[in-house]
């Protein structure tokens, strides 16, 4: 059999692929490192590039529906002004929710401090009596060598301290890297065209023309699914939040505000997240009003059916194109693989995979019944 020039180079092609594999099955360890070592590298760009993603939801609208850049001439002007508007709206947002969450999480605290100083005056009161009945359990206390625990946790205290220095540490690394994330993202949304030019004419030096337009149209319809999913999702958040602020308010159940955007913020992850407010808000409620917890219960359970049979398939479901079923499934793979950052993206990668599989289904279908 002749060998043409196309031939060989798939063969070498896939001589070299196979000489990766065995070399990372059998150095799967240096591998795993190495791979670590590039995705903190690159960490920054990574950060870049999400936070571009979401700034450029508003800005995009902004270009497009506000200041209509495409019949305008001093382009990079709009560009500019649509940047500074999506940060100062984005960062907007954030500030009104702490001015109006932080006042309401000092009381809550305030209030559980006040309860736990009326718990401990119970507990006193009932360790008089017990002690009034066994004078023994008095003796019992003062025989215990509190020297002996002080210089246990004295001990300790080294790693404690290494602990907390790690923590601290780990947390200025993440600050530093999202500060640059942020610079990188700017530069990224003032010249998005050019670098999108850029990246399509790396992808035909390397490829043909067939493979770049279909990487290209994949890339479009990722961008397209997850602005959509994002648009949706904080739409269905803060519908849903607002509603339990609205119920907890009628029902003059403590800590409304900060419960309901609470809700809207962890609703951001689908299907699960929203639990985490059930949790604080039986807490917060129930330390208080403890009778209060059980209408909270009620109205959370009632609101998140509302929400998973009613506003989430038609707001979240209808902006990505995926069935509710599907979507459900996607939650729960995307979650028992990647954890918390699997649940949150798993709903717009199933869509992109839903979409690219119905259209190759489709075009399979054509195929033969045009023969």
């Amino acid at each position: 059999m002749n060998l043409n020039k196309k031939n060989t180079k798939q063969i070498m092609f896939l001589i070299l692929f196979a000489s990766l594999m065995l070399w990372v099955v059998f150095n799967y360890k240096l591998f795993i490192d190495l791979l670590g070592f590039l995705i903190k590298l690159v960490m920054p760009l990574i950060v870049g590039v999400a936070i571009a993603f979401v700034i450029n939801v508003p800005m995009k609208q902004l270009e497009r529906k506000v200041f209509k850049i495409e019949r305008r001439k001093n382009k990079k002007m709009i560009r500019v002004m649509s940047l500074i508007l999506s940060i100062v709206f984005i960062i907007g947002i954030v500030g009104l929710i702490s001015f109006l969450v932080i006042p309401e999480f000092v009381t809550a605290v305030s209030n559980i401090s006040k309860s736990i100083s009326k718990s401990n005056d119970l507990l006193n009161d009932i360790m008089d009596k017990i002690n009034s009945i066994h004078p023994d359990i008095k003796e019992y206390v003062n025989n215990i060598d509190l020297k002996s625990i002080i210089n246990s946790w004295v001990n300790n205290a080294g790693n404690i301290v290494s602990v907390i220095a790690g923590f601290l540490s780990n947390m200025i690394s993440r600050l530093i890297t999202l500060f640059i994330g942020f610079i990188v993202s700017i530069y990224i949304l003032l010249d998005k065209e050019n670098l999108a030019r850029q990246s399509k004419k790396i992808l035909m030096a390397f490829f043909n023309e067939e493979v770049t337009v279909k990487v290209v149209k994949v890339i479009k319809l990722a961008n397209t699914t997850f602005a959509n999913f994002l648009t949706g999702q904080c739409l269905d958040a803060s519908l849903i939040g607002f509603l339990l602020f609205i119920v907890l308010s009628i029902l003059r159940l403590p800590y409304a505000l900060i419960l309901g955007v609470l809700f809207a913020i962890t609703a951001l992850i689908p299907y699960v997240g929203a639990f985490i407010t059930l949790f604080i808000g039986v807490v917060l409620i129930g330390v208080t009003k403890p009778i209060g917890a059980l209408w909270y219960v009620i109205t959370f359970f009632v609101l998140q059916q509302f929400d998973d049979n009613f506003t989430y398939p038609r707001i979240v479901g209808g902006s990505v194109g995926l069935p509710p079923l599907w979507a459900l499934v996607a939650v729960l793979v995307g979650g028992s693989i990647f954890g918390l950052l699997g649940m949150i993206i798993s709903i717009p990668l199933a869509s992109i995979l839903y979409s690219l599989l119905k259209q190759f289904v489709n075009d399979r279908i054509r195929m033969k019944n045009n023969k």
